[in-house]
This record gives structure tokens, C-alpha cells and sequence, in this order.
């Protein structure tokens, strides 16, 4: 017994730091200029929650680049929703001067304390969250800091250009028929330029068709690769594919498909459609985005495939007479139990293969995968919230009865939010506070509950969900899975620890 006890308080000591570092991509704005480039993120789990470190945090940006130091928040406290790990916090930090060799100047040696809020999340394995630094008060501009890939489309601003073949360029984590395969390749022309027409920034992308022969060839463009398969047009062979299985890079060196860890609820992008003759019969541009497993897939399809997670299309993009509209197209999920690892986005200047004219245009700009953060639904006790409406943030409610955060049920409006849910006890009764993250935590939403209750129980702040909990061995090894007849130490996220015989 004596030799069990000393194997837990090792464990335990080893618990009290472990740490993961994250090198992730990070997106940079800085009072709305966005900037993208790398970085390593630590979190340290620890008796009092969780460490985030942001070390070394340099400004990158074309008039060059400028240190700002070590971003470090102590304590976040952690809850659980699903497979996810939340972690929200606001402080007030002091930022410290970095050890970088390269940078010869740090900014936190003239800074203040400064605020700065978090709000992220852990989930199989990723690390997503936003750091808004607060630096008005000092340089009048704000910091946000978007770490974590896998839930946008690259380049979305389509600032950012390479070299493709014979000194014709595409945006990054785009392509088109300047790096197609297929045995036509070498015959399906140009067909895409950088544009100084934007709807934001200095460029967008300009896709066009062309005529060879007296044949249509629409301009398409595609996060995946291009394939010239065919003669006829509107042969499968001539389509959009994706397979993260291959090793192909295009002119930046980057693979032919996008990576995508999260299920969105719709795409957006902002378009400026022309047709150069009007065409009755085929008048629209089109867009479809599907997320997959990220097995091999093509579109338009050959087959049914069954690694397909969700579909939108939108094939009624009309001119728009010149104006930039921003067009809105909703995600339909598929009943299969496949999880999304990539997503396949193809833009094409007319919804039928070979068709519209040969001085079509379509300009693209400003993508986003929308995240919905929202309510669809509330109940305390099991009783509905009164009036509840998604868009109405604040209610009241009576409930004669002791309440918990798990006597809270709020059902979000999209299926990759998460939910957090905390109550506190008050003079009228309890504070009920719903917090809904979008599921790439860029959006957040707040309901509040004031619930009058004559019941006389104290009810401390607690987490909706149960506290997020991880299994070691006596060894301080975590485990991913308990095996029968071992004894395991299970921490969790309030520092608690407490011996387990599997």
C-alpha cells in the first residue's frame, strides 16, 4: 500500500506540468490587415488549468518585421464539451522580451501591461484560438493572433500568387489549367490572372474562358487539381480532384488539396461576374465545395462516392453588372459516419461544361467557411426558456427548484459549435450564462438566464459539461486507453486527481 501511495505522489508531480507545443500557421491582423506566417504555441497543463505561450511573437509584414516578445497567460480554466477542450480567458499581461538571436529589437521593453482575451480549444489533436491584444491604449492599434489551420481555405484574400508553368502564376492554394494532369493538359490553355480589381486588398483572381477550335473551354479554377482528360467537354474525365495520398506540389510547394478538421455550416465569397455574349440558355457561373474524407474524389463525379461528408453548390451566379456581390451557400451533411479531413472548392465561368462564351469572366475574392454561433434551443430544468428566440440574447425565468449547469439544455443552431454553460447563484435565485463558440471559435454568442428560485442551495460558478479529465499510468505516461486489472491516476481540469483500478 505504502509503495502504490509513492507511485501516485510521483504521478501527481509529474501532472502538475505537462506540456504540448503546437507549431501551427498563424494569421496575423493588425487593425484589419491580415498577415500569414508561423509559429509555435505551448500549452502546459498544470495543477490550476492551463499555460498558453506565444513565444518569440514577431510581426511579419512587407515594410518588415517587428518583435514583440513572449505573450503568456497563466490559470485558463478548461472545460470540457464533447471531444473539445475549451480554454476562454481575459487578462491583463505583461508582455516579455523575447530570446530570438535574429530580432535586434523587442516592443515589450516600452509596453505596459496590456489586456489581452483568449478563446480556443483542443480537439483531436489540433490547437485553435484567437488572441486579441489590446495595444490602443499605448500604439492605437489592436493585435489578433488566429492560430491553427484545417478550418479555413487558404490565401482567402487571394493576395498571395506563385509561379505555376511558363511564367503564368496562381494564387496560392489554388489552381487551375496552367497545373492540370490529364493527357489534354498541354492544350487547355490559360486560364487565369491576378487582378487589381478587388473587392478588398490589392488583388483578386481572375478566371476566364477561352475558345479553341470553336469549343468553350470555361475558366475553372480549384483548391484541388485540375485533369484535361478529354475532348468533350462535359466528359468526367475533364474535372477537379483531390487525394491527400499523393505527393504532388504545386509552383509555392504546396500539396494539390486542402486540409479541413471541422464541419462548417455555409462558404462565402464575394464574385463579379460578366459574360461577354449573353448566353440565354447557359447564363450562370458556378461554385461547388465538398468536404472529404480526403480520399481520392472528383468533380463532377464518375461514380458514387461514398467519402463524401458534406456538399454545397451554387449553380446561379448571374452577372452581376458589375458590382462585387458576396454570395452565401449553405453546407448539406450526408448521413455517413466519415470524418472531414479535406475540402475540394472548384469556381468554373458557366454551370455546363463548354458552354456560355469565349470572353466570359468571373472575379473571386475574400472566401470564408462561416462557423454559425448560435442557440436553436434553451431549457432550464427541462422547462423551455420563455420567449426564447436565437437572435434575443437575455431572459427571465421562474423555477422554483436548486439549479446546476447540467440542468441547463441549449441546443446550438450548427453542428460544430460548442457549448459552455455556467451558473451563480445570486439574491433573486441563479445567473444562468450560455457561451456558444462557432466551430472554428472565430464567433461567439451569449445567453443569459436570470432564473428566480426560492430554492435555498448555493450554487458555485460550475462548468456546464463535465470537468475535462485525462488518465495517466503511475509512470506519468497518459493513456489513451484503460487495460483491465492496472491502476491509473485521472486528473482533472481542477487540479483534482484521484486513483483508478480498471
Amino acid at each position: 500500500m505504502k509503495t502504490i501511495f509513492t507511485f501516485l505522489l510521483a504521478a501527481m508531480a509529474t501532472l502538475s506540468a505537462h506540456a504540448t507545443d503546437y507549431k501551427e500557421p498563424i494569421v496575423v491582423v493588425v487593425n484589419g490587415v491580415s498577415a500569414e506566417q508561423t509559429g509555435t504555441i505551448s500549452v502546459t497543463e498544470t495543477n490550476e488549468g492551463y499555460d498558453l505561450t506565444l513565444k518569440n511573437f514577431v510581426l511579419n509584414s512587407a515594410d518588415g518585421n517587428m518583435g514583440v516578445g513572449n505573450i503568456e497567460m497563466k490559470g485558463i480554466k478548461a472545460y470540457e464539451d464533447g471531444n473539445a477542450t475549451l480554454l476562454t480567458t481575459s487578462q491583463t499581461i505583461t508582455i516579455t522580451e523575447g530570446d530570438a538571436p535574429d530580432v535586434p529589437f523587442w516592443m515589450a521593453t516600452m509596453l505596459p501591461p496590456v489586456p489581452v482575451e483568449l478563446r480556443g480549444k483542443i480537439e483531436d489533436g489540433h490547437l485553435r484560438c484567437f488572441i486579441d491584444i489590446d495595444l490602443q491604449a499605448t500604439m492605437q492599434q489592436t493585435i489578433q493572433v488566429a492560430v491553427g489551420s484545417g478550418y479555413q481555405l487558404r490565401n482567402q484574400s487571394f493576395e498571395d500568387w506563385h509561379t505555376s508553368a511558363d511564367s503564368y502564376v496562381e494564387p496560392h492554394g489554388w489552381h487551375s489549367f496552367e497545373s492540370a494532369t490529364g493527357m489534354l493538359a498541354a492544350l487547355a490553355g490559360h486560364h487565369i490572372e491576378k487582378s487589381g480589381d478587388a473587392h478588398s486588398g490589392e488583388t483578386s483572381a481572375r478566371i476566364f474562358a477561352t475558345s479553341l477550335f470553336g469549343i468553350i473551354a470555361n475558366g475553372t479554377m480549384t483548391t484541388g487539381r485540375m485533369n484535361a482528360g478529354a475532348a468533350v467537354a462535359n466528359d468526367t474525365n475533364n474535372n477537379a480532384y483531390l487525394d491527400m495520398s499523393l505527393d504532388a506540389t504545386d509552383g509555392h510547394g504546396d500539396p494539390f488539396y486542402t486540409p479541413l478538421v471541422s464541419r462548417p455550416d455555409s462558404i462565402a465569397f464575394w464574385v463579379k461576374f460578366r459574360q461577354g455574349t449573353p448566353n440565354a440558355d447557359h447564363p450562370y457561373a458556378t461554385m461547388s465545395a465538398i468536404i472529404t474524407d480526403g480520399t481520392y474524389y472528383q468533380d463532377p463525379e464518375d461514380k458514387e462516392y461514398s467519402n463524401v461528408v458534406a456538399k454545397a453548390k451554387n449553380n446561379t451566379i448571374a452577372q452581376t453588372n458589375g458590382e462585387w456581390v458576396r454570395i452565401v451557400t449553405p453546407f448539406s451533411y450526408t448521413d455517413a459516419d466519415v470524418l472531414p479531413k479535406a475540402i475540394l472548392v472548384t469556381l468554373s465561368t458557366n454551370a455546363d461544361a463548354g458552354q456560355g462564351s469565349k470572353d466570359d469572366e468571373l472575379l473571386i475574392d475574400d472566401s470564408e467557411l462561416i462557423y454559425n454561433a448560435a442557440l436553436a434551443n434553451l431549457q432550464v430544468k427541462g422547462q423551455d426558456v420563455p420567449a426564447f428566440s436565437t437572435d434575443v440574447a437575455d431572459y427571465e425565468m421562474t423555477v422554483n427548484e436548486a439549479i446546476t449547469a447540467d440542468d441547463i439544455t441549449a441546443v446550438a443552431t450548427s453542428r460544430s459549435a460548442h457549448i459552455m454553460k455556467t451558473v451563480e447563484h445570486s439574491d433573486y435565485g441563479y445567473l444562468c450564462t450560455i457561451t456558444v463558440f462557432g466551430g472554428d471559435m472565430a464567433k461567439t454568442a451569449t445567453y443569459t438566464v436570470k432564473v428566480k428560485s426560492s430554492a435555498t442551495a448555493i450554487s458555485d460558478v460550475k462548468a456546464a459539461t463535465r470537468q475535462h479529465a485525462d488518465c495517466y499510468t503511475l509512470d506519468g505516461r497518459r493513456a489513451a486507453t484503460l487495460s483491465e486489472g492496472n491502476v491509473y491516476v485521472r486528473r482533472m481540469s481542477d487540479g483534482t486527481v484521484r486513483k483508478v483500478l480498471r
